[in-house]
């Protein structure tokens, strides 16, 4: 397809490459200012398509969905389970991403501040997705967590899981063995984001709402 992919890390690791070789780190050195040029104008505009994709929602931005068209920038869906929604795991990987940037614009902070807001407000707690005789559930563990479910509906929050036959669920237990046991439904992704927020919101706080598209 031609979405705009976060999925795996395909716009991601594409453009931390793009920056080690506009800062010539990682064996880049040799590098000529040209190309760094060219990597630059490209990491530029890398932030600006992460930007215009951040989902918007009552008045306040999220995070991103694992697709994205590439015309209108909405979120699209992937695979017949794999719904068009708010992906707490890709979106980690971005706002780890962006909170990297040596000297990031004040988009990129409300960015970054905005999709920690989220992560804080979808995680799980109490609760572990767990392989026992069953398969693979989510069952209820005294202190688990934080974890937080791969797909979360736009407009609410909710936590929603698909099916090989596109089918939208709300439980996890209620999807076919096959999908549930072979799929990442649940994970801590988001945790190293929030971890490395701690330091870097001290440099960066705050100037104004994020506001949404």
């Amino acid at each position: 397809h031609d979405a705009i992919t976060f999925n795996d890390g395909a716009v991601t690791e594409t453009l931390e490459v793009l920056q080690e070789v506009v800062e010539g780190k990682d064996g880049f050195a040799f590098v000529p200012e040209s190309v760094r040029a060219r990597a630059r104008a490209s990491v530029a505009k890398g932030i600006e398509c992460i930007l215009a994709t951040q989902i918007g929602q009552q008045g306040h931005r999220t995070v991103w969905a694992q697709q994205h068209d590439a015309l209108n920038l909405q979120p699209v869906a992937g695979r017949n389970y794999e719904p068009a929604a708010q992906c707490g795991s890709e979106s980690a990987a971005l706002v780890l991403f962006l909170m990297r940037l040596p000297q990031p614009s004040p988009g990129v902070v409300e960015a970054v501040h905005a999709a920690v807001a989220w992560f804080r407000k979808t995680a799980v707690y109490g609760q572990a997705y767990e392989r026992g005789a069953d398969g693979r559930r989510l069952k209820p563990v005294d202190w688990a967590g934080p974890i937080w479910a791969r797909f979360n509906e736009i407009g609410t929050d909710r936590a929603i899981f698909g099916d090989r036959d596109k089918s939208i669920h709300d439980d996890v237990n209620e999807i076919s063995a096959e999908r549930r046991n072979g799929y990442s439904w649940y994970n801590a992704g988001p945790q190293e984001a929030l971890d490395r927020y701690a330091e870097w919101s001290a440099s960066h706080p705050p100037t104004k709402a994020a506001p949404s598209k």
